[in-house]
């Protein structure tokens, strides 16, 4: 069944049931609509699917139970067509800005990671005093929700629908805190998040305890804050850091211009947001998964017989490339963390085990140091190359495996 013929089938049973005045199969619509904007270059990655399916449902009630047309092959491409231009209408080029917390430190002033730049809250507040100052309820709601963060990481996407701009801007500066962790290491950069994500416990008080005297205290997850980040964050800005910044920032690209796609750098990109998510998790069993998780999305290319040997030799041959020492060294570590993730995987292992938050630190190091040796590799591959698959790179891997 050719593509249109499947967009008949399911246009025929939506018409159907609108001229019946039942409710409209969901998953039909639903599916129609994520299938055509598939393949269409004006709307791919631009337009958010729900919104277009909620364009599909007018156009066909229109055209088809209010006009009476014949749901034939013409009509059905002229009213998907349609359907398209009225959802284009939205799209344009949105600047986002979002509140976040970094390094705690007394300079730079601003901090730029690809696409994303981050700006002093302060900063970020006096250059639009005037537009925030012309609404005072506007005003009261800036302070609300701006005060408590010290950062406002500020990025602009190219041509989307509102919907799908606020989320490619919320991924590219999750993308970018990501980097932050990556170049800071995982002790150092839980405090690292943005408004609305989760895993920030230097934040939020995590409850009340209560002494002898029955006096209550807070809680809070103190030891997770940075107390001085300031020789990292000028690092960052203009120290080795910054040409760290400048390579992984490229990655983020193609979250802000959906006309771009480079797969070398969405691989470095979800590695780094695995790491991302380990560096925020609480639980050191799930840390050791996230972790691992961020190893084999940097190193796995495909179906391999011995999976594990794979990763563990290619971790360790990248690790040593970004971060030095006995490449026999991080394979006995890689061995390690990888032992202990199949054991808490497979149930052999209680999450809750010592030998978890034992492992969970040297999972950190590992991950971390492969998926910055994954970016040096993955830079001398073509980073931003249009196209690179997944054999492609997976003979460039046996290569090093083999000369190394």
């Amino acid at each position: 069944m050719t593509e249109l013929d499947q967009h008949l089938a399911d246009l025929r049973v939506l018409v159907d049931a609108a001229r019946s005045g039942t409710p409209l199969p969901t998953e039909r619509l639903d599916a129609l609509a994520h299938r055509y904007l598939a393949s269409s270059r004006a709307g791919r990655g631009r337009i958010d699917p729900g919104v277009y399916a909620e364009t599909i449902r007018s156009e066909l009630t229109g055209r088809f139970v209010h006009q009476g047309r014949t749901a034939d092959e013409t009509q059905v491409a002229r009213m998907l067509a349609a359907a398209l231009r009225r959802a284009s209408v939205d799209i344009e080029d949105r600047t986002h800005f979002v509140p976040c917390r970094l390094f705690d430190g007394a300079a730079p002033s601003g901090l730029a990671v690809g696409p994303v730049a981050f700006h002093r809250t302060a900063d970020f507040r006096e250059s639009r005093a005037d537009a925030i100052a012309a609404d005072p309820e506007f005003a009261a709601l800036v302070e609300r929700d701006f005060a408590p963060w010290d950062w406002t990481a500020e990025v602009t996407v190219r041509g989307c629908d509102r919907v799908v701009s606020r989320d490619r801007a919320l991924k590219a500066v999750d993308g970018a805190l990501d980097m932050l962790r990556l170049f800071g290491g995982s002790d150092r950069s839980r405090c690292l998040g943005r408004a609305g994500a989760p895993g920030l416990p230097s934040i939020a008080p995590a409850g009340l305890w209560a002494d002898a005297q029955g006096h209550l205290h807070p809680l809070r997850a103190e030891a997770t804050v940075l107390t001085d980040g300031t020789a990292i964050l000028r690092s960052l800005a203009s120290g080795p850091g910054r040409d760290f910044l400048d390579t992984a920032g490229q990655t983020l690209q193609p979250l802000v211009d959906p006309a771009l796609d480079w797969p070398l750098a969405a691989r470095f990109r979800e590695a780094a947001s695995w790491f991302g998510e380990g560096v925020t998790e609480a639980s050191h069993a799930a840390r050791i998964l996230d972790f691992v998780t961020a190893i084999e999305r940097a190193v796995v290319t495909g179906d391999h017989a011995a999976v594990w040997r794979a990763v563990i030799e290619r971790a360790a041959l990248l690790a040593a490339t970004a971060e030095g020492g006995d490449c026999g060294g991080w394979l006995e570590r890689a061995g390690e963390v990888y032992e202990i993730r199949s054991q808490i995987v497979h149930g052999a292992l209680s999450p809750f085990a010592p030998e978890a938050a034992a492992m969970a630190p040297k999972a950190a190091t590992l991950a971390r140091a492969t998926v910055r040796g994954a970016l040096d590799f993955f830079r001398s591959l073509g980073l931003t190359r249009a196209r690179f698959s997944a054999e492609r790179l997976d003979g460039a891997f046996r290569k090093l495996q083999t000369r190394r």
